[in-house]
């Protein structure tokens, strides 16, 4: 078995790279959270060029991507070892691609290992529609019911998505050297599943890329936003306690309305966009009770990220005044 493992928590964003790149250059084996891809060592020997890489997937962050695939071709011409595994998303896209060639539904279910995968996403996609439903016209409380029922889904599903992967890793584990694990930061219970299975055998670490600058911020290793929070609640199959539950699930919604998707690129005056935002909106959020996520949401769902993000800031800061006596 490997020296050392290193799980490191990290996310798609450019600013994430330099401290993902130090631990993988200290590694043997780096082995990617994402499904196996045919052009995928074509890239990496730089037979192809990443934008034909770039062009034949859909990619979520193609900044990031761009940059990272560049990094990992220099960590390939160190002969690092570089390895595609991610189960679940690749028994997705088997899914997929069957349903593309025509394919019905009980040609998925007569395959157990594509039918787990199948029903598991059929149940988070009814959900995720059903809160898009609601959200035009349910009440709040409805909202939240429907939140936690896609929480509970998801939770599902990254339990299995982190037991695949755990599996199929530990089937590839070399007999020595070091080894990068990349997992996104809700991917806990992997660690918990790649821990209990190698306790007898060699040091696994859990490592939070960027946690020293969190810890800087937040005094923590890494600051969860609530739906997150909810969904790991879910996944470690905490005791139930309906007034957190909602509480989550409330905040969540305000989070959604004001975090950053587009990707910012770091600068000089800024090095860290997309850590500080989200510290930012956690932060703004958690300070608000249900009833004030419950009046803020029929405020500014409709409103753009900016507007949203100013109403509650200006909401959060007047909660803090202290009040005025005639």
């Amino acid at each position: 078995m490997p020296d050392e493992i290193n799980i490191v928590f990290t996310s798609h964003r450019v600013e994430f790279l330099p401290s993902m790149t130090k631990f993988m250059e200290q590694s043997d084996l780096i082995i990617l959270e994402e499904a196996p891809n045919n052009g995928f060592v074509k890239m990496l020997k730089r037979e192809i060029s990443i934008e034909e890489y770039l062009e034949d997937e859909i990619f979520e962050f193609p900044k990031f991507s761009y940059s990272f695939y560049k990094i990992l071709q220099d960590l390939y011409t160190k002969e690092k070892v570089i390895l595609q595994i991610e189960p679940y998303m690749e028994r997705l896209l088997k899914i997929y691609d069957m349903f593309s060639e025509g394919k019905k539904p009980e040609d998925i279910e007569a395959i157990p290992e594509l039918n787990e995968v199948y029903e598991i996403e059929k149940r988070a996609t009814k959900e995720l529609i059903d809160f898009y439903e609601a959200s035009i016209s349910k009440s709040f409380i409805e909202i939240i019911e429907i939140v936690k029922r896609f929480a509970r889904a998801d939770a599902q599903r990254f339990r299995l998505r982190d037991k695949l992967r755990a599996h199929a890793i530990i089937s590839l584990l070399p007999k020595k050297g070091k080894v990068f694990i990349e997992a996104g930061a809700i991917h806990q219970y992997l660690s918990k599943v790649l821990s209990k299975k190698l306790t007898d055998c060699c040091k696994v670490n859990k490592v939070f890329s960027l946690e020293d600058k969190v810890k800087e911020l937040t005094n923590k290793r890494w600051l969860f936003p609530p739906g997150d929070i909810l969904t790991l609640r879910y996944i470690f199959e905490k005791k139930e306690n309906e007034e957190v539950e909602n509480l989550l699930s409330a905040r969540s919604l305000i989070y959604i309305m004001l975090i950053e998707k587009e990707e910012i690129l770091p600068d000089e005056q800024n090095k860290f966009p997309h850590l500080l935002d989200e510290i930012e909106v956690v932060n703004l959020v958690n300070k608000l009770s249900f009833n004030d996520c419950e009046m803020l949401y029929r405020k500014i769902r409709f409103k753009n990220k900016d507007k949203a993000r100013e109403i509650v800031s200006n909401f959060v800061l007047s909660k803090q005044q202290p009040a005025k006596h005639g």
